[in-house]
């Protein structure tokens, strides 16, 4: 087995030579997360450049773009999908964000401030105005509570709260969407749902689906779905993502590289659920070359 720094002296050699993508491709099939962010480590010391960088820019693309991600740690690559998303003001931002703890967002706050030299909390009230821009930077300040034998009675009552607003204000209400969205446990949020769905007779997600739009709707189901199920919200994401009006490579590279080591058995289960059809069967359908290759590689770990 080739040693760390003999892998990145032929990845300098093929991106500085021939560039085949064959070679990125069979470094990254063959070497877990730790390897390859021990790879691109040695690689900066050794030859004083970004491999992140080189890869995407060398090899460009589709494949170029997917293949450089998955040498970046994962601090690395929340920061460099945050400065993305930041540019757009889109769900990117909701994304990397709302899985986090407020000890993992004090983190990602110092790294973002390292890396950019800004502050975080300004560029987010700068990128999405209003109750959006309140409600992700209360995620800073309030500590989601780590309950896993929630209170019948407790979340009864924040059922009857959510019952008493229109779908929107859990939103824009910011009390109601700190006290219920941001601060409960997964194990409350579901029983919250179980008993609004007794309450009601609708299922919490397809109100969301059904009464909110735009990032109200992409908020509340990044918060849902990244405590309670994140198999099934990626899942969407990469169906979405090949399924639209010409295939978005920048959610389905997103996802398929942010999931590969964590619950792609999971989302691959889901999907099929859901759309009565393989996702690597999709992939291939939609992708081709080097790319499709990483890409079902990417579903199958």
């Amino acid at each position: 087995m080739s040693s760390i720094s003999e892998i990145a002296e032929k990845i300098y050699q093929n991106l500085h030579g021939k560039k085949k993508e064959d070679i990125i491709l069979d470094v990254t099939m063959n070497n877990n997360l730790q390897n390859r962010v021990a790879i691109a480590q040695y690689y900066k010391v050794k030859y004083d450049a970004s491999l992140f960088e080189e890869i995407k820019s060398k090899l460009g693309g589709d494949f170029g773009y997917c293949a450089a991600q998955m040498f970046l740690s994962p601090l690395e690559f929340c920061i460099w999908h945050l400065k993305l998303g930041l540019k757009k003001g889109n769900e990117t931002v909701m994304e990397m964000l709302t899985s986090k703890t407020v000890e993992e967002l004090k983190i990602i706050e110092e790294a973002y401030k390292k890396d950019t030299g800004k502050d975080l909390k300004a560029d987010i009230a700068k990128a999405f105005s209003g109750v959006i821009g309140k409600n992700l930077l209360n995620l800073f300040d309030n500590p989601r509570i780590n309950n896993p034998k929630p209170d019948g009675r407790t979340c009864q009552d924040l059922a009857v709260k959510l019952t008493e607003q229109e779908p929107k204000n859990w939103v824009e209400n910011e009390n109601i969407f700190k006290e219920i969205f941001i601060k409960r446990s997964p194990e409350e949020l579901i029983l919250i749902a179980r008993y609004y769905l007794k309450l009601t007779g609708n299922n919490m997600i397809d109100v969301i689906e059904k009464k909110l739009k735009g990032k109200n709707q992409s908020l509340i189901k990044e918060i849902l779905y990244n405590n309670i199920m994140p198999h099934e919200l990626f899942a969407e994401k990469v169906y979405l993502a090949i399924k639209g009006a010409g295939t978005n490579e920048e959610i389905l590279s997103r996802s398929l590289v942010s999931r590969c080591e964590l619950d792609m058995g999971a989302m691959r289960d889901i999907y099929q659920t859901k759309y009565k059809v393989t996702m690597k069967e999709d992939i291939i359908g939609d992708t081709s070359g080097a790319y499709q290759k990483l890409c079902v590689y990417l579903g199958e770990k």
